[in-house]
């Protein structure tokens, strides 16, 4: 009989971590004695950043918290909370911000001008807690409706957490080379004028585009190929804004030729479409 790395009563202690929800002594016993040791010995990537997620964090609970509070006492018609990126990866040890997307029950305002204070108004409120927020404001049914198209928001909501209401993501994908070209349209025009943030973003972009041609959606595989190609001290300068000239030129050279090897490889059949499902 073929045994199971993982048992039904270990995913669901599991999802309890994740979610942030009440657990008994005995959860935490068996999170303890049974799936942090089962984790250790796998050796895929994912059960690397499964296990740093299930690490306690009194650390997480506080900030939840706070945002949580921020959120409700500011924004109306808020449905979900979601926090994604590196704060939720890393368990908040490794982040230089945390990544909000806010899902109203109905659109807010039809003025951008109104929705962009609106945010700036939460980060002024957030660097007062000591949190550096990047928020984002949808509505609910906008972001269910974009999901399976919308490559960045794909990526966004691979590695996330509810920490207020809930929502249903549709558990398929479906984008063509075209969706994935116009993405990668963010990633053309930079040179060495732009800053070493954007030169960053705009490599991180193309690689993304890259993963999801060939039906991969994962952060830490992402955030390793970027480290394998550009090197830790790169991409740790490009982010800072501190490379170099000659740094930016390298890393522009590099992203110059993953557009230009990506956009023949899209422009080969523009239509044909990538489908995820059970994500």
């Amino acid at each position: 009989m073929k045994s199971k790395i993982l048992t039904k009563k270990a995913i669901e202690i599991i999802n309890k971590r994740l979610e942030n929800k009440r657990m008994s002594q005995q959860d935490s016993n068996y999170l303890s004695r049974f799936v942090r040791p089962k984790l250790r010995d796998m050796t895929q990537f994912n059960a690397k950043v499964l296990l740093r997620k299930l690490e306690y964090n009194p650390k997480a609970i506080f900030i939840e918290r706070k945002i949580r509070d921020i959120i409700l006492r500011n924004v109306p018609q808020v449905d979900t909370i979601i926090i994604c990126g590196s704060a939720i990866q890393s368990n908040y040890k490794e982040y230089n911000d945390i990544d909000l997307i806010i899902a109203t029950k109905k659109i807010l305002t039809p003025s951008l001008k109104k929705k962009k204070e609106l945010i700036e108004k939460l980060k002024i409120i957030g660097k007062k807690e000591n949190l550096n927020l990047d928020v984002q404001i949808y509505s609910k049914k906008s972001i269910i409706l974009q999901y399976p198209g919308n490559p960045s928001l794909i990526y966004q909501l691979k590695d996330s957490r509810i920490i207020y209401g809930k929502i249903k993501i549709p558990n398929k994908i479906s984008v063509n080379h075209l969706e994935l070209k116009m993405k990668l349209d963010w990633s053309e025009d930079f040179n060495t004028n732009s800053k070493p943030k954007e030169i960053y973003n705009a490599i991180r972009n193309a690689l993304l585009v890259s993963l999801l041609m060939n039906k991969k959606i994962d952060n830490y595989y992402l955030s390793q190929n970027l480290i394998n190609i550009l090197g830790d001290n790169l991409v740790f300068k490009l982010k800072n804004n501190t490379a170099s000239l000659l740094e930016k030129k390298l890393a522009l050279n590099y992203l110059n030729l993953l557009v230009r090897y990506l956009e023949i490889e899209l422009n080969k059949s523009i239509w044909e479409k990538i489908e995820i499902e059970n994500l």
